[in-house]
C-alpha cells in the first residue's frame, strides 16, 4: 500500500513511556500511524509489544508521554471510540458454557455497524457451527470465533495482540487475508502485534519494532527494506534487533 493513498493520521504516540513498580516497560516511544495503515509491532519477548497494544486500548495509562487515537486518550474511556475499534488478543476469554451464538449476541451488542452478513460469511469461512459450545472448542477455534466477531464488527481499527501463534497454517492465512482484506477494501488500521514476522510479508505497510522497550525503528515497509526483496525481511528484523 503506498503511503501516498493513505489519509490522516488516527493514532498519535509522543513520548510514550510506561514504568511499573519501577521496572521500565516503554520508554520515548514516538509514532504517527496514518488512517488505513497496516502496522506490524515486532520485537523480541518482554520487549513491551502488548504493554503498547494495551497504551492504545486504554487498558494502561501511561506513566509519560501520550497516545491519542481519533486525538483522545483511551484510556478515558471515550465509548463512541470504543465501538469502533476490535481488540483481538489471548487475554479475552469466553464463557465455556456458552453457545458460539450466544457469544456472537452478545458481542454485536456493543457494535452498532455489526454486520450479520458478514459474520455469516465469516463462519463459512472459517467452517464454523454457530450451535457448538465453546468449551468444547480448542484455542485455535476459540481464536477463529473471536476473529469473525471482531471483523464482522465493521471496525475502523483492529489491535491484535498475538493470536496467531494459537491458529494453524490455514487458519493463519486466512485470517492475514482477512485483515488485508480488511485494510485494502474497508481502509481499517491494523495494529497487528506478532512473532510470527513471516505471516506479515505482503500484509504490511509499517513496521513499528521494539527493543527491550524503546522503539528501534517505525517507517514504512518500502522505507526498512530498501529494495531487498520480501524474502528477506525476517533476517533483517532479526539483524536490527541484534544490534548492539
Amino acid at each position: 500500500m503506498a503511503v501516498e493513498a493513505m489519509g490522516y493520521e488516527i493514532i498519535s504516540i509522543h513520548q510514550l513511556g510506561y514504568t511499573i513498580n519501577e521496572r521500565v516497560i516503554l520508554r520515548d516511544i514516538a509514532a504517527s500511524i496514518p488512517h488505513g495503515a497496516f502496522v506490524g509491532v515486532l520485537g523480541e519477548n518482554g520487549a513491551g509489544k502488548t504493554t503498547l497494544l494495551d497504551l492504545l486500548m486504554g487498558f494502561r495509562v501511561p506513566s509519560e508521554g501520550m497516545a491519542t487515537v481519533w486525538g483522545q486518550q483511551p484510556h478515558q474511556d471515550h465509548w463512541e471510540a470504543r465501538r469502533r475499534i476490535a481488540y483481538l488478543s489471548e487475554k479475552v476469554d469466553i464463557p465455556g458454557d456458552w453457545s458460539i451464538r450466544e457469544f456472537l449476541e452478545f458481542h454485536q451488542f456493543f457494535y452498532p455497524q455489526y454486520s450479520h452478513e458478514r459474520e455469516q460469511d465469516l463462519l463459512n469461512e472459517f467452517r464454523i457451527t454457530p450451535e457448538e459450545r465453546v468449551g468444547n472448542l480448542s484455542a485455535g477455534e476459540v481464536r477463529r470465533v473471536q476473529i469473525v466477531a471482531a471483523l464482522a464488527s465493521a471496525p475502523d481499527i483492529v489491535v491484535v495482540d498475538e493470536i496467531s501463534a494459537v491458529l494453524d497454517i490455514v487458519g493463519r492465512r486466512r485470517f492475514m487475508k482477512l485483515l488485508h482484506e480488511q485494510s485494502q477494501v474497508s481502509q481499517a488500521t491494523i495494529v497487528f502485534a506478532t512473532n510470527i514476522i513471516e505471516d506479515l510479508v505482503n500484509h504490511i505497510s509499517h513496521i513499528l519494532l521494539l527493543r527491550q522497550g524503546t522503539l528501534r525503528t517505525f517507517t514504512t515497509l518500502e522505507g526498512f527494506m530498501q529494495g531487498r526483496a520480501e524474502s528477506e525481511f525476517p533476517q533483517l528484523v532479526a539483524d536490527m534487533l541484534e544490534e548492539v
